[in-house]
């Protein structure tokens, strides 16, 4: 946020107030003398001591934490040796030898970070302000570009993996020559912050520093009014600067190389591991000033505006693209007590400018990525602090055995040899000749067990770093045990899983950057620019944002007004590590050879997504042109949109003639049985009259009553529930029918519904004339008993096996009602 950092690399010449992003407080004659500066008043007092305190408290509880981080980081570079072990070995003729194991993992994880790409997406609020979303996605790529985003947030990453946390910082400039937004890398030596924050986003965090060694004459040009503050700070350097106060002014007296790690140089340097060296050039002196920065949230008195786009956003003064907006859309400003987001930058002896930021999104310009964080204390650790000591050790016992191996052991007797000296060194060499005197003997030893046994737990070392840190021969490329493609990739996918902490939280790191970034294209981006994106093929396209264009009344009217309204910043889902991604593809690419053409390239399409092919997305776009699947992610044109209406109509008017045709066949069906049945009746009806008029018993015409009554009532339940299965299956079909979707084979979909319901209208029609037919049958046995010998037993008119009783209320012969039109099974 405060950008004094970005005024040094300019020379000097921004102006403090803008580039800093606060205004200094304005002279107040009531607190003195009128000429006095008002950043020496006794309130201005009070804010440095408060700030100091937290400056010198927080360095005082990560102190040891970030030693701890300064050493992961030379354990990396291959310094891994204290002082004072290295000089015994070199005090026996062995060179301090590194097996650095630590770093291929260190660099495997920021080797996946770099070719596994992060997408991401700006949305839109409403439905008007899709096409601004647009190109507000197009004006943050471009200034991403210009920026070198990636490498920044590389580099940030690479420190997270190292030391525990890298450092991304994000903010405004006033120089002429540049774009006026920067995005840059921060090193995290520069860096403190509230420990007692939780939050990986610092949401919960209270207060971050960063500091910067500066020449003296810069200072005095970033801050000509505070030239009496500045040279009261700084002081006659030695040597060159590193860029942190943890490498000066402290290493007057160390020999080459040496280490100090004792509770001593901690208590003098907070944090520290301090080097000397030697340079051919003569010692150059310097004046140079340490310039503090602080950002911190301070309850205060804030502007929020309420209603309109912005809705909820911190108003200041100098921030016009907001007042214009809150005019031309009715919004209000509204006056409440809340944690506002403060910029300092001073000295450690006084205030050199204060006030409140006048960045919108009311968040610290620096933005975290984290590895690991302590439970107990929440303060960072990279992957190399879990590692750190089983390397030491591995080193250690790398010397020892081969110490171990170039070292003889001799067992003489007294008198052996007349000169002990020549016999040693005849012992060390291999083709040594040693002469004992006459009965005497000289035996030499060489204790190659013990240098085996040191080189066996070198190697359970080396292993125990791989299972610590989850990175495998496999996900490394080296030859293991494992033949086969299935073997190593499960090997690999299960290290990408152990690693998963660390790119997750690069993934919020993104995510509260792009918001940040976000919000200060919104407020700052206000001039007339075109903006240059190059795809992946090569080609460049141009957007133009803020063009005014002149209307017909004499108004101006702003072509991709990208400060008119507020969007969301999105990262993508996919956001996978490389080895995860690499398996899904070959996954889904697998699939898509055993499934049919037309699915197949739909699967082909989500593969091709998790590729690493730079034009993957013209990929997917040109098979998705020919298999006429839309984009869901595309926003349709009006042509598009006037075709996707056409196409839903058209499968709306495909779906009701289906039903149509479904329901007159299941009606078709029916009339055709209730015809059968009305034929059964009708032969019923005329044998009970024969039978009424024949001059048999009166129990045989009873039972042939009976008889005729249950076949009737029969034929009555046959058509009730053809009717009710019919209905069902119309059913069935019509909700099928109404299930397709509208990227689906419309007419391939219903045809085969049809047939399927026909199928089924068959087998129940089948089923009814089966039970028709034996009604039949039966009517035809009591017409022959009637016709053939007028009188039939009681026991001849059983009903056959298989057919419904049905109970006979009386003997009252009359017809069952049958509907001359069969009632709709569709209704």
């Amino acid at each position: 946020m405060a950008n004094f950092t970005e005024a040094y690399a300019n020379g000097g010449g921004a102006s403090a107030d803008y580039t800093l992003g606060f205004a200094p407080p304005e002279n107040d004659n009531s607190l003195g003398d009128s000429k006095a500066n008002p950043l020496d008043n006794e309130q201005s007092r009070t804010e440095l001591n408060i700030l100091l305190n937290w400056f010198y408290w927080e360095k005082e509880m990560q102190a040891v934490n970030r030693m701890e981080m300064a050493m992961d980081a030379d354990f990396y570079d291959g310094m891994q040796w204290l002082a004072d072990d290295a000089q015994t070995l070199r005090s026996r003729g062995q060179m301090p030898l590194v097996y650095n194991e630590i770093a291929p993992v260190v660099d495997w994880l920021i080797g996946t970070q770099r070719r596994a790409s992060v997408d991401w997406d700006v949305l839109p609020r409403n439905e008007q302000d899709v096409q601004t979303a647009d190109i507000k996605t197009k004006v943050l790529k471009y200034v991403a570009d210009i920026n070198k985003i990636d490498f920044s947030r590389s580099r940030a990453f690479a420190d997270a993996i190292k030391v525990g946390v890298g450092w991304i910082d994000d903010g405004v400039r006033e120089d002429p020559t540049k774009d006026i937004l920067y995005s840059k890398y921060e090193d995290w030596r520069n860096v403190l912050w509230d420990s007692r924050s939780n939050e990986l986003d610092l949401q919960d965090a209270r207060y971050v520093f960063r500091w910067r060694w500066v020449d003296l004459d810069v200072a005095l040009a970033m801050f000509p009014d505070r030239e009496d503050a500045i040279r009261e700070a700084a002081y006659a350097a030695p040597r060159m600067s590193m860029g942190s106060d943890e490498y000066e002014d402290t290493t007057d007296g160390l020999q080459t190389g040496q280490l100090m790690t004792t509770t001593s140089s901690l208590d003098e340097r907070a944090g520290v591991i301090f080097a000397a060296g030697s340079a051919p050039m003569g010692t150059t002196r310097r004046q140079r000033v340490r310039l503090i920065e602080c950002q911190y949230l301070k309850a205060a008195k804030t502007q929020i505006v309420q209603g309109g786009p912005f809705h909820g956003s911190f108003y200041h003064p100098s921030d016009t693209t907001l007042t214009d907006s809150i005019n031309a859309t009715g919004a209000t400003i509204i006056d409440k007590v809340m944690m506002r987001m403060h910029v300092a930058v001073m000295t450690e002896n006084r205030m050199l400018g204060y006030g409140p930021s006048r960045f919108r999104h009311n968040r610290f310009g620096l933005t975290p990525v984290w590895c690991y964080r302590r439970g107990r204390d929440h303060l960072p650790y990279g992957m190399i602090r879990r590692l750190r000591d089983i390397q030491e050790d591995m080193n250690k016992r790398a010397s020892k055995a081969l110490f171990l191996l170039n070292t003889n052991q001799i067992i003489a007797e007294k008198g052996a040899v007349d000169d002990l000296n020549m016999l040693r060194d005849e012992a060390d060499r291999p083709d040594g000749m040693i002469i004992t005197n006459s009965g005497k003997t000289v035996t030499i030893r060489r204790d190659t067990d013990a240098a085996s046994g040191q080189i066996n737990m070198m190697t359970l070392a080396a292993q125990a770093i791989q299972r610590h840190s989850g990175v495998s021969d496999e996900n490394l490329g080296r030859q293991t045990n494992a033949n086969s493609g299935v073997a190593i990739q499960a090997r690999q996918m299960a290290g990408s899983v152990v690693t998963t902490e660390p790119f997750d939280n690069l993934r919020l790191a993104i995510q509260v950057q792009g918001e940040k970034l976000l919000s200060l294209v919104e407020q700052f981006y206000t001039d007339a620019k075109v903006v240059r994106l190059t795809g992946t093929t090569g080609g460049i396209e141009w957007t133009h944002v803020n063009s005014p264009e002149i209307q017909a009344d004499g108004s101006i009217r702003y072509i991709n007004d990208i400060t008119a309204t507020a969007a969301d910043f999105v990262v993508s889902e996919q956001d996978y590590a490389g080895t995860i991604r690499q398996v899904m593809f070959t996954t889904l690419s697998e699939m898509a050879t055993r499934l049919p053409p037309e699915i197949a390239l739909r699967v082909l399409t989500m593969a091709i997504s998790y590729s690493d092919l730079p034009n993957k997305d013209d990929m997917v776009r040109e098979i998705r042109q020919m298999t006429g699947a839309p984009d869901p992610s595309a926003q349709l044109t009006p042509e598009e949109q006037q075709q996707q209406q056409q196409a839903q109509q058209q499968q709306q008017a495909q779906q009701a003639q289906a039903m149509q045709m479904q329901q007159h066949a299941a009606v078709l069906a029916l009339q055709e049985q209730t015809a059968k049945v009305r034929e059964v009746n009708a032969k019923a009806a005329q044998l009970e009259a024969q039978t009424q008029g024949a001059n048999g018993g009166a129990g045989n015409t009873q039972a042939f009553q009976d008889q005729i009554m249950q076949i009737r009532a029969q034929a009555s339940q046959e058509i009730e529930s053809l009717q009710a299965k019919l209905q069902q299956t119309t059913a069935e079909a019509n909700n099928k029918t109404m299930q397709i979707t509208s990227d689906a084979n419309t007419k391939l979909e219903i045809a085969k519904i049809a047939a399927d319901a026909q199928i089924r209208v068959a087998e129940i029609t089948r089923a009814s004339d089966t039970s028709l037919a034996a009604m039949a049958q039966r009517i035809k046995v009591l017409e022959a008993s009637v016709t053939g010998r007028g009188n039939v037993p009681a026991a001849d008119l059983k009903q056959p096996p298989g057919a419904v009783p049905v109970p006979v209320q009386g003997t009252v012969a009359h017809e069952p009602a049958t509907p001359s039109t069969p009632p709709n099974p569709g209704a």
